[in-house]
């Protein structure tokens, strides 16, 4: 299941008429690939040039030229409906994979930043989609994503890519340093399920979407400052409250049962307010909002991953022959979490 943007769906589907696919039969290697397509550590296709007579010279572009990022993209895009489509997947020995990758700047330079609007993207944010293919016979699927050196080593090399297409969706990725911004990953059939249905889709709320509050609604309902921006806060004043109203408190109490209502209605509202300022806030200071979601039972999520530098991760590439590719999100998907984050933090 791809979230493609409608513009990057267009433009893959232009390339896709002028450049026909290999044959069904064919099994093409990432390193071959990568190649044809001009991608890699910032290698480029033959180019022509001109000596100083004038004469045309076959020759390869120079080591200094600038990586072309976004020709890399629109490449990458066009391989990943190569390797994700039926032509990719008649072989039946290879198994192509599928990971949702997610980015934020990393908690140490948040503390030290002051980059209007960092506090958005402080928190992980869906940006990008990767496709893996490995033979049935390797243990990639035996350990934890985390560990997966086929997962850690794609993410190093298309870095620049996944980084670009961060900022196509979410311009607050462009105000900081690729230096200072970290990317996890998880299959993507984990975060169907604990994440798109949830937070997308909102198939855990009621048709009527009661089950949601604006946090300066839910600040004035546990009785809190405006600015109030404190977990330990939000616990206090809930615990408070919730010992209120608990229905245990009325037993043997004669009331009516319009009190009765409205204390069950008020005890649901501290349970809403705590839940709501409780969403995209870490608690302690270290797990975070977007790590929480599926609780116990969401297992594969990597957290932050520890890249490889590019020249390595590109000897890993060619040596192992990885046949992978990359392709952007719908920008909607991603704002949707980036605006969640910033509003969490106000």
């Amino acid at each position: 299941m791809k979230f493609l943007a409608a513009s990057t769906l267009l433009s893959t589907l232009l390339v896709a008429k002028v450049n026909s696919f290999a044959p069904a039969h064919q099994t093409t290697s990432l390193s071959s690939s990568l190649n044809m397509a001009g991608m890699g550590m910032g290698g480029g296709a033959g180019t022509k040039s001109k000596s100083k007579n004038g004469k045309k010279t076959s020759g390869k572009a120079s080591a200094g030229s600038p990586f072309d990022i976004p020709a890399s993209m629109l490449k990458s895009e066009k391989l990943y409906d190569v390797l994700t489509g039926e032509k990719g997947n008649d072989n039946d020995d290879l198994i192509t994979s599928e990971y949702m990758v997610t980015a934020r700047i990393t908690p140490s330079a948040m503390a030290d930043m002051t980059i209007p609007g960092a506090a958005s993207v402080s928190d992980w944010v869906p940006v990008a989609q990767l496709c893996l293919r490995r033979h049935v016979n390797e243990l990639d699927g035996k350990t934890h994503i985390r560990d997966c050196p086929r997962v850690q080593t794609a993410v190093s090399f298309y870095c620049r890519e996944i980084n670009y297409i961060a900022t196509k969706s979410a311009s607050i990725f462009k105000s900081i340093p690729r230096s200072q911004i970290e990317y996890a990953a998880e299959p993507i059939d984990s975060f169907n399920k604990f994440i798109y249905d949830d937070v997308i889709k909102g198939k855990n709320q009621d048709e009527k979407n009661e089950n949601t509050m604006s946090k300066v609604e839910a600040r004035s309902v546990l009785e809190l400052e405006d600015t109030c921006n404190d977990a330990g806060e939000f616990k206090r004043a809930y615990r408070k409250l919730t010992f209120k109203l608990h229905p245990d408190r009325f037993v043997g109490v004669t009331r009516t049962d319009e009190e009765a209502k409205q204390s069950a209605i008020d005890f649901g509202k501290v349970k809403l307010a705590y839940e709501s300022l409780s969403s995209g806030v870490r608690s302690g200071g270290s797990r975070s909002w977007y790590e929480s979601l599926g609780g116990k039972s969401r297992t594969e999520f990597s957290g932050g991953l520890k890249l490889l530098p590019l020249g390595e991760a590109k000897e890993v590439f060619e040596a192992k022959k990885y046949e992978s590719a990359v392709t952007g999100l719908n920008t909607q998907i991603v704002m949707s979490f980036v605006t969640r984050h910033q509003a969490a933090a106000m």
